[in-house]
């Protein structure tokens, strides 16, 4: 082959295999950020409800969970979440995670086997009626209880039974 004509044939074949490398870690990363692991953050004005398909509006209040296939579902009130679970909309086998919305601080999502309080007042006022604030710490739930006396402290497996 003339020297010209290969060098062509050359940069053709580079040309292809930049081609295929960028292809293959286009669909890598695709890929990887198709399966995020643990809980997405909730969207407020964005997401909505997986269960009565309203805009999530009140960041103080809902939850999530997460599937064994990382699929997430988000909810604007624990009652969602609950009767979500109980109607057996995705089948408890196939949940890996669960989290709450913590009612104070930044409304962070704190996972259901931690350090999660519940707290349920019908003085809360939630999107959807179930009136349960979550925390990740005793000092915030003892504030929010002196202000709505009238309410009762739950755990997670009082919440979802």
């Amino acid at each position: 082959m003339p020297a010209p004509l290969l060098n062509g044939v050359q940069k053709k074949l580079n040309m292809l295999s930049n081609t295929k490398i960028a292809a293959l870690i286009i669909t890598l990363w695709f890929m990887l950020s198709s399966c995020a692991q643990g809980p997405q953050p909730i969207a407020i004005g964005k997401d909505a409800c997986s269960y009565c398909k309203m805009m999530i509006s009140d960041p103080r209040f809902g939850g999530e969970i997460i599937t064994v296939k990382n699929k997430p579902y988000k909810f604007d009130d624990l009652h969602c979440l609950t009767a979500f679970i109980q109607e057996g909309q995705v089948a408890r086998p196939d949940i890996k995670e669960m989290y709450a919305v913590n009612f104070s601080g930044n409304h962070a999502l704190i996972k259901a086997d931690e350090q999660l309080l519940l707290f349920k007042s019908e003085s809360l006022r939630s999107p959807m009626g179930g009136n349960i604030a979550a925390f990740n710490n005793s000092d915030s739930l003892a504030v929010l209880m002196k202000q709505f006396k009238k309410g009762i402290p739950l755990n997670w497996d009082e919440l979802i039974r």
